[in-house]
């Protein structure tokens, strides 16, 4: 956890990247002007406890996404089985 200041500066930091994001969004046509005041109006709340929430137990871990078979669509390195991704060399 972050203690003090520096916990206040992240969080006012952090409304306020994604106050940005929302509002561009709205400049953009892609969120209605009352979707984005409700988002707002939720942001500090959430990422106050978001900030302030513990660790899992053991740490952050190793994410389970990082190994695997490769670039989908390239056949052997990550192409659904269906598309003759072979399982095993052969002989």
């Amino acid at each position: 956890m972050i203690a003090g200041a520096k916990t206040s500066a992240l969080i006012t930091a952090l409304v306020g990247a994604e106050t940005t994001e929302i509002n561009a969004r709205v400049t953009s046509g892609a969120l209605p002007q009352a979707q984005a005041t409700t988002l707002i109006s939720g942001l500090n709340a959430a990422i106050t406890a978001a900030v302030n929430a513990t660790p899992p137990a053991g740490g952050m871990g190793h994410g389970g996404r990082g190994h695997g078979r490769g670039p989908a669509g390239a056949p052997g390195q990550g192409a659904p089985l269906s598309q003759g991704a072979p399982l095993a060399p052969s002989n």
